[in-house]
């Protein structure tokens, strides 16, 4: 009797102990949710909105609750970020410089040329042998996106040379130290305002260039700007990334590692929404004959400029040299030793 009423007090135990430890696992999934702020410019209907909402299923896999919150206002994201509001950030790499100068340092100007340039430096600087130099000052980068191309939209088909284009007004971003020593390099007028103003100048006349990616030519009416007389240059003067940002002590130490694995193996998914607006843009034209280095040159010109003033990272300016160099060893950047 005595027997069988420990077997029976013993299955009740360790029913007992799995309850317990059951609503532990539950209590601990709640408390382990993290607050993830995303940006996107149309909110929860935006693509990148869309694309975080898919992350945050994966991230469950590995143990992370995601809790998104939606932000249409980038510095505003930044902010709440910077007080603690939020524990991940989804930002473009502009803004990603103030946690992270070689991730944000892809932008380089002139730096990438095209897709498959920027696929490898992603797929370099995501391995497990990279980490190091995906942390900093209690940061890391969990990701980076491809966003692609920066186009110049020219509001005249005049401006058509490397000459005609200094001196020329360019609408820049009033945050973005890298546009201002840009505009500067190359000789623009430089007109600064926010987002909202930054486009209307080009769209109502009052800027002749517009540096943009081709995902915001039919969101923010950038044919308008362009016009029947104007053109978009197809030569990327830089390739655009969003970046996802965590704060170090509020996960797991292989998180990071997993993430950047993931962002990594979407590249190609990432990027259709930017092959699709490329289709759509009118008047897409390339350099004139003649003018393509004429550009390049003026572009790392101004590229070795700003890295020397410590606005870019030299590692990744490095590593940017190898990927231009691998299919293309006969360029003259390939043996020069500037870079």
């Amino acid at each position: 009797m005595n027997s069988l009423f420990n077997t029976v007090l013993g299955h009740a135990k360790r029913r007992c102990l799995a309850i317990m430890a059951y609503t532990f696992m539950l209590l601990a999934n709640t408390a382990q949710a993290q607050t993830f702020c995303v940006f996107d410019v149309l909110g929860v209907q935006g693509p990148f909105y869309g694309t975080m909402l898919e992350y945050s299923t994966i991230a469950r896999k590995w143990g992370v609750k995601l809790e998104l919150k939606p932000y249409t206002n980038e510095e505003k994201a930044v902010e709440d970020f910077n007080s603690g509001v939020c524990d991940l950030i989804s930002i473009t790499g502009i803004r990603a410089r103030d946690f992270n100068l070689f991730s944000s340092s892809i932008e380089a100007i002139g730096g990438i040329n095209n897709d498959a340039q920027m696929k490898s430096v992603i797929e370099t600087i995501s391995r497990p042998e990279a980490a190091k130099l995906m942390a900093q000052d209690g940061y890391e980068v969990a990701g980076v996106l491809p966003i692609g191309g920066v186009y110049l939209f020219l509001n005249d088909r005049s401006i058509n040379s490397v000459d005609k284009i200094k001196g020329k007004k360019i609408a820049i971003l009033a945050h973005d130290l890298v546009q201002l020593r840009l505009a500067e390099r190359l000789g623009f007028q430089a007109l600064a305002a926010d987002i909202d103003d930054f486009v209307l100048k080009f769209n109502q006349g009052n800027a002749d260039i517009l540096p943009a990616p081709a995902i915001a030519y039919m969101p923010l009416e950038l044919f308008k700007g362009v016009g029947n007389k104007g053109l978009v240059l197809k030569m990327p003067i830089s390739y655009l990334s969003l970046q996802v940002l965590l704060r170090s002590d509020k996960f797991p130490a292989n998180y990071g590692q997993k993430s950047r694995t993931y962002f990594t193996s979407m590249f190609d998914s990432l990027l259709k929404p930017t092959r699709q607006a490329e289709q759509e843009i009118l008047y897409f034209f390339p350099a004139p004959d003649g003018e393509y280095d004429n550009y390049q040159a003026l572009l790392r010109d101004a590229r070795i400029s700003m890295t020397q003033e410590g606005i870019y990272d030299t590692k990744m300016m490095s590593l940017l040299k190898k990927v231009r160099c691998k299919n293309q060893s006969n360029r003259a950047e390939c043996t020069d030793g500037k870079e």
